[in-house]
């Protein structure tokens, strides 16, 4: 598991930010792992009696959304991510475990559970980002001993329109209270103009001309690109962003006329930095 707790992957990715030399990141790490602690504990030496066994069925995965006309979620083709959590070969030298408590760190309730209970656990994380876990084992003793783990839910959101003339405006949903800023959000949005039967007023295949904007989460205008459609033609918009400040990003499609359209935007966010 990482050697450097929350505080200190801040500081690296500062130092990342302000582009200071390797030399001082390599000191940066020595220093800091000298000083690091193991069980996710940040740096704190645990005397007592209670070992936690904790085996996670996973410490990462990606929510998935699907969205249709109206910006509506579609929850039959939209999936949470399940983790379980699997702590029943906990033991205390003192006395028995009378219970645990989980905080998922993703803002939802607390998980309890006392000692009657086999010690296995499972949440669903509905919303994105990287979250610390806490879990807390206590003891007939009295006795309490907590220990973190990093959860990393990444995210992929589809959203489609169909034959439309104002094209929903598609933004980042199911935010989470993240410890951390995405490695990336890549954004593609494509936009087809179907090749109807030519019947006014019920259906036409006339030209339109289509407008893709693409805004980051303080309303700037990060991309841009207009192209004329005529009947059977699509136009693809992609953009991808590194390390993004903030989170909640949008795509607006604008038309120059009442034609009908296809859209189809996807917006994929991914948290792992253990890469840099």
């Amino acid at each position: 598991m990482p050697f450097w707790t929350s505080s200190t992957h801040t500081v690296l990715k500062n130092m990342f930010k302000s582009q200071k030399t390797m030399t001082s990141l390599l000191i940066l790490l020595v220093i800091f792992s000298a000083f690091s602690g193991c069980g996710g504990e940040k740096n704190e030496e645990y005397s007592g009696p209670i070992d936690i066994v904790l085996i996670l069925s996973a410490n990462s995965g990606t929510l998935e959304i699907t969205k249709g006309n109206g910006n509506e979620t579609i929850e039959q083709q939209s999936n949470p991510v399940s983790i379980e959590f699997d702590l029943s070969n906990t033991t205390s030298g003192s006395g028995d475990i009378t219970g645990f408590t989980i905080n998922p760190g993703d803002g939802s309730d607390l998980i309890y559970s006392n000692g009657s209970e086999n010690g296995v656990f499972t949440h669903e994380y509905s919303v994105h980002g990287v979250f610390e876990a806490i879990i807390t084992a206590m003891d007939s003793e009295d006795n309490e001993r907590s220990v973190t783990e990093e959860i990393r839910i990444d995210y992929n959101q589809e959203h489609n329109n169909q034959n439309t003339a104002n094209p929903d405006v598609v933004w980042v949903d199911y935010i989470g209270p993240s410890t951390d800023i995405p490695m990336w959000i890549n954004v593609s949005s494509s936009v087809e103009n179907p090749n109807d039967l030519d019947l006014p007023p019920f259906s036409s295949n006339d030209p339109v001309t289509v407008t893709i904007t693409l805004y980051d989460g303080q309303d700037n205008k990060i991309n841009e690109t207009t192209e004329t459609l005529e009947g059977g033609d699509e136009m693809i918009f992609e953009s991808s962003i590194e390390m993004p400040i903030t989170i909640d990003w949008r795509i607006e499609i604008t038309l120059d006329s009442d034609e009908n359209v296809n859209t189809a935007t996807v917006f994929n966010i991914g948290y792992d930095h253990s890469g840099m």
